[in-house]
């Protein structure tokens, strides 16, 4: 399964090469049915795109042996399963028998009754319109899988995109004017460092490109659900200050009118705003604004994003390196940190990318800093209290496809305390190895006496003869490929039960009797005489010292 997906990111990444590496529509649409068929392992596949009239699906790409059809096979409005599919904008397949399907027009120049199943899947526009379908034939009956299916809805999107682009580029080609006005406000955006820049940039150049009476640009609050009036011109002109994303389908539908065009912002497939031109019908060209205009407030929020990154990174470090002064408390003003309130600090890892939205979202006011695969964070504390914050981090555990070991300090209050606090997330991080929980939520109270052990062994510098016996054996089993150390500490876990130890590591008592007289061998450990308390804690010591050795760089 994670070759096919590979595969079929390797063809997706040569779509994407073919559709940037030309503008001439039926060169790409020729590719990509080549790269389909064979990643897709189909008999035939077919590219239909509708004319203009929106009435007719004609065959604009084919493979061999149907090219010379291109352009001569014609599918009438309601007629065939490509049809079904752009009718209702999702894809269909008929896994065999496919001409006794009612919705399968026969085609006798395709030669139809060879195949037994077929999937359509409708190419799609930005704004969500159908523009064409792609259908891909079998001989054998075959039932296509979800992946097979997305991947061909993915495949669909990189089409649609191939198709705006060749159509807007012909369409620009003979307008001159229009395309040098565009590329000015490209070049606008592109050297625009903020939206407060930008946007006002966009409303008074889109007034004279588009003929309009006025502009107006509105931007879509983060996380919210309403649209507010960033830019107009003239400045003056009269127009709503916030629409509500409810509204948006009836302001975008005036957009048929002479009189308005409205045009959502989109970048790739999310919503930031909305153009709107009064007094004007240049739609298409509107469009292009839009996107020109997406594509930089998405640059803008990217780089003013990394720049909170670095912001939070560097706040991390002075919080957990215990400094204080003017910068820290100015980067906690900018992050909106408040040292009055309580916070909690996390340390994660492994954390996959999906752990910081889930937790951001559930504990609102909370900061997050990712550092390869390990994630820290200061998670505000609710009126609820702190056990709430846990409830909320083991809640979005319990839902983590991958296992991730995730440690929690106590609730800090003041600057001064999120020193001790990060120490806290990390050695809570670190106990998870030696209780055994490594795919667990363990917070800094629920070490127990292991807090002690593991101030201990961070800090180092302690000389013991138990120590360096247990430490022996550790090195035995490295070099040895054994397991002696695991043998000890089990046994003294089992309280020297032979039987509940050996079914503990799956060996006959006798085995594990062997292995118990070879640790006395090889580390002078009497298990008879010696303090057995002190030897625990020994084997702890070691198994934590080995932990934080296996990484270059243990989380902080």
């Amino acid at each position: 399964m994670k070759r096919a997906a590979a595969d079929m990111d390797t063809v997706l990444t040569r779509i994407i090469s073919t559709v940037a590496s030309s503008i001439e529509l039926d060169e790409v649409l020729r590719a990509v049915v080549r790269l389909l068929s064979d990643a897709s392992a189909v008999h035939a596949c077919f590219v239909y795109l509708l004319d203009d009239g929106g009435e007719q699906l004609v065959l604009r790409a084919a493979g061999e042996p149907y090219e010379h059809l291109i352009g001569r096979i014609v599918l009438e409005r309601g007629k065939g399963l490509a049809w079904w599919a752009a009718q209702h904008n999702e894809p269909a397949f008929i896994p065999d028998n496919l001409l006794d399907d009612p919705r399968v027009e026969y085609v006798p120049e395709l030669e139809e009754e060879r195949f037994q199943s077929l999937l359509s899947v409708p190419i799609a526009a930005r704004d969500g319109t159908v523009i064409g379908v792609i259908s891909a034939h079998t001989e054998a009956p075959r039932e296509f899988t979800q992946g097979e299916v997305e991947f061909l809805v993915t495949s669909a999107s990189l089409v649609a995109g191939a198709i705006e682009n060749a159509r807007l580029y012909e369409e620009m080609r003979t307008r001159v004017r229009e395309l040098e006005a565009i590329a000015d406000l490209a070049e606008a955006i592109a050297g625009a460092r903020s939206l407060d820049e930008l946007v006002p940039e966009v409303a008074s150049r889109a007034v004279d490109l588009l003929a309009a009476s006025a502009c107006h640009v509105y931007l879509l609050e983060p996380g919210g659900e309403d649209l507010t009036l960033h830019a107009s011109a003239p400045a003056r002109a009269p127009a709503r200050a916030t629409l509500r994303l409810a509204e948006l389908g009836s302001e975008l539908a005036r957009g048929g009118r002479a009189s308005q065009v409205a045009v959502p912002l989109v970048a790739g497939d999310e919503l930031l705003g909305l153009l709107v031109a009064e007094a004007s019908a240049a739609a298409d060209l509107a469009r292009a604004v839009a996107s020109q205009t997406a594509v930089g407030i998405k640059k803008i929020q990217l780089i003013e994003r990394l720049t909170e990154k670095n912001l939070i990174k560097d706040f991390f470090e002075d919080l957990a390196a215990g400094r204080v002064g003017a910068d820290v408390e100015g980067r906690a003003a900018r992050l909106g940190c408040d040292f009055d309130l309580p916070y909690i600090v996390l340390a994660a890892d492994p954390a996959d990318e999906a752990l910081e939205p889930a937790l951001a979202a559930l504990l609102p006011g909370s900061l997050f800093d990712r550092r390869g695969t390990t994630l820290r964070g200061l998670l505000r504390v609710p009126a609820a209290g702190p056990e709430r914050v846990a409830a909320s981090v083991r809640r979005v555990h319990a839902a983590q496809t991958a296992p991730v070991a995730i440690g929690l300090s106590s609730p800090c209050t003041g600057i001064g305390t999120f020193r001790e606090g990060f120490e806290e997330a990390r050695q809570a991080l670190l106990g998870s190895t030696v209780l055994k929980r490594e795919a667990s939520v363990l917070g800094f109270d629920d070490l127990g006496a292991y807090k002690y052990i593991l101030r201990i062994a961070l800090e180092g510098g302690i000389r013991d003869a138990t120590i360096e016996a247990v430490s022996r054996l550790a090195d035995y089993d490295r070099q040895r490929s054994a397991s002696l150390l695991r043998t000890l500490e089990e046994f003294l876990h089992r309280r020297g039960n032979i039987s509940a130890t050996s079914e503990a590591l799956y060996v006959h008592p006798n085995t594990l009797r062997q292995r118990l007289r070879r640790i006395g061998e090889l580390s002078g450990i009497d298990l008879r005489r010696d303090d057995w308390l002190m030897v625990e804690i020994a084997v702890k010591l070691v198994r934590l010292q080995l932990a934080l050795g296996a990484s270059d760089t243990p989380p902080s």
